[in-house]
């Protein structure tokens, strides 16, 4: 596929990031016209609806299918553009990151604080290859988190008014009251690495978690490998002491912080388990996942080769 005349198929999920969609895509469309892109607007109504609509999109001869919303909204995308063709010719996601979050987009080069160039790459830059990660039945693209913050996304999909960090930050505070660590056994790649109580498991694709949580600072979503992030049972007290270094990505050098690269990750645990995919809750209480990698199964609009995440911290 040649930059030149894609058909793109735009959709829109109005109700991303509290409502901040809705109020964006005026602006947004008034770009995309200015720049003469050829497209069709589908608004979905109900969550999975990005991804019946995303399974069509083959067989009606589009080129991309663009993901105009949150995190949530291109995991549904995601997960319709690899199960609607069978002989695995799919089109290509684009990015219009308007959600809360942006977590995936940020190493793409399309920036939420740039609509016009956010536009140019749908219709200029190149396809490139990325990879996703599948975890039992659904495919995700920026990472699965589990236990502490998945917790903290349960309460902040609860917040009808904050976004961003301060709804995480919001939802934190709620969470820490009563929280405990669940007994957690991590296997990657067949090897036992944790079996004790853990706070929080992340297994990242992409490096930025919860709108600026650099839980796998390292991590690059075109290599073939999930970083991991491990954090050892911490006593209430301590977790909030462990949020400064998780944003700057300093964390891996704290002495209760293992990092794992991978390609296949099992999580067990006979406590019940919150889990999230890409910002979305998953469940409240599993007690098993199976984690594979399908290192360059993705074709993304990238106006350059996906990078690393923009902080760097030792192993």
């Amino acid at each position: 596929m040649t930059a030149a005349g894609r058909r793109l198929l735009v959709v829109l999920n109005p109700t991303a990031g509290r409502g901040r969609v809705r109020g964006a895509w005026p602006r947004v469309e008034a770009h995309l016209r200015k720049a003469g892109a050829d497209f069709d607007l589908i608004q979905t109504t109900a969550p999975g609806g990005a991804t019946e609509v995303a399974v069509r999109a083959s067989d009606d001869g589009y080129d991309v299918v663009v993901a105009a919303g949150g995190d949530g909204t291109v995991q549904e995308v995601v997960n319709g553009l690899l199960a609607g063709s069978g002989n695995g010719a799919w089109p290509a996601l684009g990015l219009l990151p308007l959600g809360s979050g942006n977590d995936f987009a940020k190493p793409t080069g399309v920036s939420d604080a740039d609509v016009p160039g956010a536009v140019r790459a749908l219709m200029q830059a190149p396809v490139r290859q990325v990879d996703v990660g599948r975890m039992n039945d659904r495919y995700f693209v920026n990472g699965v988190g589990v236990g502490f913050d998945a917790r903290v996304g349960i309460e902040a999909a609860r917040s009808t008014r904050l976004r961003g960090l301060p709804m995480y930050g919001w939802a934190l505070l709620k969470v820490l009251r009563d929280h405990t660590n669940p007994r957690m056994r991590v296997e990657v790649d067949g090897k036992v690495v944790a079996d004790r109580d853990l706070t929080l498991v992340t297994v990242g694709n992409g490096g930025c978690h919860g709108g600026g949580f650099w839980l796998c600072p390292e991590a690059c979503i075109d290599d073939g490998l999930f970083d991991i992030c491990i954090a050892h049972g911490l006593p209430r007290r301590r977790i909030p002491f462990l949020l400064p270094a998780v944003m700057r990505g300093t964390h891996p050098r704290l002495p209760f912080v293992e990092m794992h690269r991978g390609r296949r990750v099992r999580i067990t645990s006979d406590d019940p388990l919150p889990i999230h995919a890409d910002g979305e809750i998953v469940t409240a209480a599993g007690h098993e996942l199976e984690i594979e990698m399908h290192a360059g199964k993705l074709g993304l609009i990238s106006p350059g080769r996906p990078s690393c995440a923009p902080r760097s911290a030792p192993r």
